[in-house]
C-alpha cells in the first residue's frame, strides 16, 4: 500500500541514495526475499554481488558503493581493465521456479562473472568481487511494480520503473515562475499563464515576467534597445583597445627581437658528460669546466675530444631568444664549440673550431666533415656570445674581444627538429672554459 510520503518522493533522488523502496512492489510469482538490498533493506537496484565463494549476497550497487567509502575512504568501486570468469554452475535461466524458498541462495545454481576485487563484503568480510548474477536480474525483471504517485494506475516492469516515473503524468514539477508544484502533464499549460514566468522580449531581448512584460511600453523597448546596442559598443571598443594593446606589445617584441635586443639570459648553468672523471665543474653563479685528465688516442696518437653539454634544452620554434656567455680561461689544446640534436651519441652535430672551420657530423657517424670555412678564430682570454635568435633561426657567436662573428645558420637550425643543446669539447689537460 501506497502512502502520502511517496507522492512527494523526487523520481531524480529517489534511486541515488538505496534501492526500491518494499511498498512500492505491486505482485511477484516469487518470493522476493533473495531481491533484497540488505544494506537499505529496499528491492535491489542495479544490484552487484560479492564474488566469493559460498556468499554470493546482492547488494544496490548504490549501497554498496557507500559501504566501500566509508569502510575505505576513497576506495569505489571500479571495473577491472582485465577480468575472469568463475563458473559454479550452468545459467539455469529466467524460467527456473524454486519450490522452497528457505534454502540460501548461495546454493542455487548460477553463472558468476567476476569484474574486480575491493574490500569487505558485509555479508562475508572478505575481499568484495564485484560480480554478475544473470539470475537475480532474471528475477527482478518478473516482478511488477506501482508508480510512486497514488493517482497513477500503471504497473511498470522493472526495467521500465525509472523511466516511468520520470515521465509520469502525475509528476510533480515546481514552476519556474512562482514555484508551485504541478501535475507534469499540466506544466505548459499552468506555466503559458503563470504571470511570475519570465519571457524575453522579442525586440530588445529584455529578460521580465509575463506581469511585468504586460507594462513594457514600446518606448520602455526601444529605449531598452538603444541601452543594449550602447552596451555593446561600449564592449566593442573596450575589446579593440585591449587588441590595440597587444598588438602594439607583440610589435615592440618582434622588432627588438629583430634587433637582437630581446633575449632571455642564462645566468644559472648546469652540465652533462659521460666523461665525469675528466671534466671538474666548480662554482655557483660562475662556473668553470676544466679538463682535468685527457683521454689519449693510440690509433690516431693524440688526445680525444671529450664533450660536455649545458644542460638547457634551446626551443627552436620559440619566440624569445636566449644569451649566454662564455671565457675562455686556459686554452693550449684545441677547442670545439657545437650545437647537437640530443645528448647522446647519435645525433646531428654541427661544430667551429679555434682555426674557424665548421664542420658537420650525422647521427649514424663518428667523423666531422668540413662545410666552410670562415674568418671567426678565439683563443684564450676571449669572451663569447652566444645568442640564439628564434626570427632568424641562427645561432650568433661573437667574439667581443676580436669583434667578429660566426653563425649556425638556419639550415643547420632545422635539422635539429624542435630544439638543441649546446656542447664544448677540450683535448689539453689544464684548459677550462668560465661560464659567466
Amino acid at each position: 500500500m501506497q502512502t502520502e510520503q511517496s507522492n512527494l518522493l523526487n523520481p531524480l533522488e529517489l534511486l541515488k541514495c538505496s534501492g526500491i523502496p518494499k511498498n512500492l512492489l505491486y505482485q511477484s510469482k516469487i518470493e522476493v526475499d533473495h531481491l533484497i538490498c540488505p544494506i537499505c533493506l529496499n528491492i535491489l537496484w542495479k544490484p552487484v554481488a560479492c564474488g566469493q565463494d559460498k556468499c554470493f549476497q546482492s547488494y544496490c550497487e548504490v549501497c554498496i558503493n557507500k559501504w566501500i567509502q566509508d569502510q575505505a575512504g576513497d576506495v569505489v568501486l571500479q571495473e577491472s581493465l582485465y577480468s575472469q570468469s568463475l563458473i559454479v554452475a550452468p545459467d539455469s535461466g529466467s524460467g527456473s521456479q524454486y519450490s522452497s524458498q528457505s534454502s540460501s541462495f548461495s546454493e542455487m545454481p548460477q553463472q558468476i562473472h567476476i569484474e574486480t576485487t575491493l574490500p569487505n563484503c558485509p555479508k562475508c568480510k572478505k575481499p568484495f568481487k564485484k560480480t554478475s548474477i544473470p539470475i537475480i536480474h532474471n528475477l527482478l525483471d518478473s516482478i511488477q511494480l506501482s508508480c510512486i504517485y497514488a493517482e497513477c494506475n500503471t504497473k511498470p516492469g522493472y526495467e521500465q520503473f525509472q523511466k516511468h516515473i520520470l515521465q509520469c503524468p502525475f509528476r510533480r514539477i515546481n514552476c519556474s515562475g512562482c514555484g508551485l508544484q504541478q501535475l507534469q502533464n499540466e506544466l505548459e499549460q499552468h506555466e503559458n499563464q503563470c504571470e511570475q514566468v519570465n519571457i524575453e522580449c522579442s525586440k530588445c531581448y529584455n529578460k521580465m515576467s509575463r506581469k511585468q512584460f504586460q507594462l513594457h511600453s514600446v518606448d520602455d523597448c526601444v529605449q531598452q534597445q538603444f541601452n543594449n546596442k550602447d552596451n555593446q559598443i561600449t564592449q566593442l571598443n573596450k575589446k579593440i583597445d585591449e587588441l590595440n594593446q597587444k598588438n602594439q606589445y607583440l610589435e615592440q617584441k618582434i622588432c627588438k627581437m629583430l634587433k637582437g635586443e630581446s633575449f632571455d639570459t642564462l645566468h644559472q648553468f648546469s652540465f652533462k658528460t659521460m666523461f665525469t672523471q675528466n671534466y671538474q665543474f666548480t662554482g655557483n653563479q660562475v662556473i668553470e669546466a676544466k679538463l682535468i685528465r685527457p683521454s689519449f688516442n693510440i690509433q690516431k696518437q693524440k688526445n680525444d675530444f671529450l664533450h660536455f653539454y649545458i644542460n638547457h634544452k634551446v626551443k627552436t620554434q620559440a619566440i624569445q631568444g636566449i644569451i649566454w656567455r662564455m671565457r675562455i680561461q686556459t686554452l693550449k689544446g684545441n677547442l670545439l664549440i657545437g650545437i647537437c640534436s640530443t645528448l647522446c651519441h647519435y645525433s646531428i652535430d654541427f661544430i667551429i673550431n679555434k682555426l674557424g672551420e665548421i664542420k658537420r657530423k650525422e647521427w649514424n657517424e663518428n667523423k666531422y666533415k668540413l662545410l666552410r670555412k670562415g674568418n671567426f678564430t678565439f683563443s684564450e682570454g676571449d669572451t663569447l656570445t652566444f645568442q640564439f635568435m628564434p626570427l632568424q633561426q641562427c645561432l650568433r657567436i661573437t667574439n667581443e674581444n676580436r669583434h667578429i662573428v660566426c653563425r649556425f645558420e638556419p639550415t643547420e637550425i632545422i635539422e635539429m627538429g624542435d630544439s638543441f643543446f649546446s656542447f664544448f669539447s677540450l683535448e689539453n689537460q689544464g684548459d677550462s672554459l668560465i661560464f659567466i
